[in-house]
């Protein structure tokens, strides 16, 4: 490459040259004695800067990852405390119901369930706590990408600086300038090397980007899991509530005695049409039916995707019973903007006007935009279409049907093992379908549990409405 350097130089265009002794060195100014070394010099100041900015956040940074090391290991272990605690309830529950049914039993589990309820109620306080400090971090850590990337820009700006000052000079003046070849190549020869950092730098650029894409996604994610465990507090909170009445009015109406209880549960059972007759609500899209109707759509979807039907009730029961927020909303205001064109879409297809559809209310925390008695998303309900008009011959099928909404229930849960109709495999459906791929979490317990609870009531009602 030396050998060729004379031939070659004298060869290139003069603009071309210019940017090669872009980063040189160092040029002679004036009467070539006095030397300037623009790189040197930007790379010296921006090194100076860059050492005083650390110097100035690096303690600050370990502060505050200590600080949040230390809470999230306090929550953490406020968390497994309470976990023991709820074990215990659990399983005093489970000896109780294994017993003779009474009142005094009927009454021990309901105050054992109140007692669980509470402390679930703080478990997922606690995890909400865990989810804003992670939700803190990951702000910090894009603000600390956001950062370096001006850093970055700051070079680059010097960079660009000196190219423009170097293109102000002649091919002529420039040679002139140098007091000899030697120093004339020297310069070159510098200028590679240089030439490898700004590459370095340009791809540290596309790093810090990336980095930053990275750290969004994680954010959403954990934004996400916010939105979660917030609408399972909302069901916590109510079922607290539920439990507390239900103890109430089982003691206000036997008043004690067991042989009021024995009548109160004959008649419950026994009077089948009361039963069919019973009103089966989705509270939150406003669509009521008797639990006879509602079991035969639940019937239906069963025999489509194998799931069964007084599990499928109850998963839908506890969708759409949680907020009142649930069909209330309006899309341009309540959806996420990453959902509006697969909502417009569907829309579309099915040739309604997307101002009429009602999803569910953006609440505090989160967004809203879920669709239909099963309350899912378009971007979802999109992903199983096919399955879904193939099952009821509804091509587009529609969210807002009560049969395709049951069938697309059925669908996604049958595919996360629902359909094998054990107490496991339906449990573990249900957490799927609430909490996706962190289900196995403990505090999304209480989900699972309360779903199973729900359908082995629905399914003592079934078995009474056919006789079984």
């Amino acid at each position: 490459m030396k050998n060729k350097q004379p031939q070659n130089l004298f060869r290139l265009p003069l603009r071309k040259l210019k940017k090669l002794l872009l980063f040189a060195k160092g040029a002679v100014v004036g009467d070539g004695k006095e030397r300037r070394n623009w790189f040197g010099r930007g790379f010296i100041y921006l090194s100076l800067f860059g050492g005083i900015f650390l110097l100035a956040i690096f303690p600050v940074k370990i502060i505050e990852a200590q600080d949040s090391a230390q809470i999230k290991e306090s929550l953490s272990q406020r968390l497994d405390e309470i976990q023991r605690k709820i074990e215990v309830y659990s399983g005093q529950i489970k000896q109780k119901e294994g017993e003779t049914i009474s009142l005094e039993r009927q009454i021990d589990i309901l105050e054992n369930q109140i007692k669980q309820t509470e402390l679930e109620i703080q478990q997922t306080e606690l995890a909400i706590q865990e989810v804003d400090l992670n939700i803190g971090e990951k702000e910090k850590e894009i603000s600390g990408f956001n950062i370096e990337i001006d850093k970055k820009k700051v070079v680059l700006a010097e960079y660009l600086r000196t190219f423009y000052e170097y293109d102000q000079v002649s091919l002529p003046e420039l040679i002139l300038k140098t007091e000899n070849f030697s120093d004339f190549f020297n310069e070159i020869q510098s200028l590679e090397n240089v030439q490898t950092k700004i590459q370095s730098a340009v791809n540290d650029l596309k790093s810090l980007k990336q980095g930053i894409e990275d750290q969004k996604n994680a954010l959403e994610e954990e934004k996400d899991e916010q939105s979660r465990l917030m609408a399972l507090q909302g069901i916590q909170k109510m079922a607290y509530q539920g439990k507390e009445q239900e103890k109430q009015n089982l003691l206000s109406q036997t008043k004690g005695q067991e042989s009021l209880f024995k009548k109160l549960r004959d008649k419950a059972y026994f009077d089948i049409q009361s039963i069919k007759n019973q009103i089966y609500m989705l509270d939150g899209v406003g669509i009521s039916m008797t639990l006879e109707k509602a079991l035969g759509h639940a019937e239906y979807a069963g025999a489509k995707t194998g799931v069964r039907p007084a599990f499928l009730l109850a998963i839908l029961k506890k969708e759409t019973s949680w907020g009142t927020n649930v069909g209330t909303g309006n899309w341009r205001r309540d959806m996420h903007p990453r959902d509006h064109s697969a909502f417009l879409d569907i829309c579309k297809r099915l040739g309604v006007d997307p101002d009429q559809m009602p999803v569910s209310r953006k609440p505090s925390y989160g967004w809203g935009g879920a669709m239909g008695p099963a309350q899912f998303l378009p971007a979802t309900w999109l992903s199983y279409e096919g399955q879904i008009a193939s099952a009821t011959g509804h091509n587009p099928p529609n969210p807002w049907d009560i049969d395709d909404a049951f069938v697309e229930a059925g669908i996604k849960l049958a595919k996360n093992g629902a359909s094998a109709r054990t107490y496991d495999a339906e449990w573990k459906a249900a957490m799927i379908y609430f909490a996706g791929s962190r289900w196995n979490k403990s505090v999304y317990r209480f989900y699972g549990d309360s779903v199973m609870e729900l359908a082995s009531a629905i399914q003592e009602q079934v078995n009474a409405i056919r006789g079984k």
